[in-house]
């Protein structure tokens, strides 16, 4: 076949580019107008002459959605999979959250940060560190040091009491069919998931492994060949090459903890005019002079507040008011 009939259609790369731009446009309606909305309180009460109305647009953007819906959702998973890299998870991030408005960030602040410690239980870097010692350990007792003083069985004892441990990480969120982005709690869930689901798939092999494979074989020692002795210490290095890769998922999930983290609580120079306040807790968030308060908000914010260590001129929020009001050169 000649170079020419493989080259790829100009028509069809037109439509592509326009089916990409319609995606794109009705992705970023969709989270402006939900945005507005919810930082405003949410849809307001219809009245019946307003409910045909309402319809028919509910009905126009499910067909629109539909049609790309499960294309958004499927992009935005195919774009976190390679990802794998602390920098690369906080990239994502970035991208996802502060693209969000103010006003949304710190309404569902509260919430993100709830979701951030709940797929962030424990420190899971340093988790899965101590199993990769575990079974280093456990290596080396097969291949004969002397100098170690646990016997095969307890160092299998304490492997599986380090999976038990990692297995306590929530099951990631599904949401098939949903418009990916579009709910501000539903993009951090899918960031926090995916490499959630990752870690946890590979536990489950390493489980499976463990208790299948090396276990068993560390359980009946007395009466093994040296190949034999050979064989479960090349299972025991393959767990602790997965446990590597493992950490470097942990690595990228523990950027997207931090970065929502960061999303929840930097309110430099952001506009919170149009942000509904009443109810939302505010203690630990960062703000200065450029900071833009709803109206009657930034004198109680400032009563409320103290010199953050982050730099000069940074506020925080304080669990308890401060006795002095800070000036706004402070």
């Amino acid at each position: 076949m000649s170079t020419d009939s493989q080259a790829a259609d100009p028509g069809q790369n037109s439509v592509e580019g326009v089916e990409a731009l319609l995606v794109a446009a009705h992705r970023q309606l969709g989270i402006a107008v939900a945005d507005r909305i919810n930082a405003q309180g949410g849809p307001p009460e219809l009245r019946p002459p307003d409910l045909a109305l309402d319809r028919l647009l509910a009905a126009t953007h499910r067909a629109v959605g539909g049609a790309v819906g499960d294309r958004l959702f499927r992009e935005t998973h195919a774009g976190l999979a390679g990802r794998a890299s602390a920098t690369e998870g906080r990239s994502a991030a970035e991208e996802l959250l502060w693209s969000r408005s103010p006003a949304i960030r710190v309404k569902y602040r509260a919430q993100a940060l709830r979701l951030a410690h709940t797929y962030w239980p424990f420190d899971l870097v340093h988790a899965l560190r101590d199993c990769i010692t575990a079974l280093q350990e456990l290596s080396g007792l097969l291949a004969g040091n002397a100098r170690l003083a646990r016997t095969p069985e307890r160092a299998v004892d304490t492997v599986r009491s380090h999976l038990d441990r990692l297995a306590r990480l929530p099951e990631p969120a599904r949401a098939p069919g949903a418009l990916a982005g579009l709910n501000y709690l539903d993009t951090i869930e899918a960031l926090l998931s995916h490499h959630t689901g990752r870690i946890l798939t590979g536990l489950q092999e390493l489980r499976d492994l463990l208790e299948e494979e090396l276990a068993p074989t560390v359980h009946s020692l007395g009466g093994l060949e040296h190949d034999s002795l050979f064989g479960v210490g090349a299972v025991a290095q393959d767990m602790i090459d997965d446990l590597t890769h493992d950490c470097s998922e942990a690595n990228a999930l523990e950027a997207v903890v931090a970065e929502v983290e960061r999303a929840s609580n930097d309110f430099l120079g952001a506009d919170l005019s149009s942000a509904k306040l009443d109810g939302v807790g505010l203690e630990g968030i960062l703000w200065d002079v450029t900071t833009i308060w709803p109206e009657n908000w930034e004198a109680r914010v400032r009563k409320a507040s103290r010199p953050s260590d982050e730099e000069q001129g940074v506020l925080v929020v304080a669990a308890e008011g401060c006795s002095t009001v800070i000036h706004a050169e402070a």
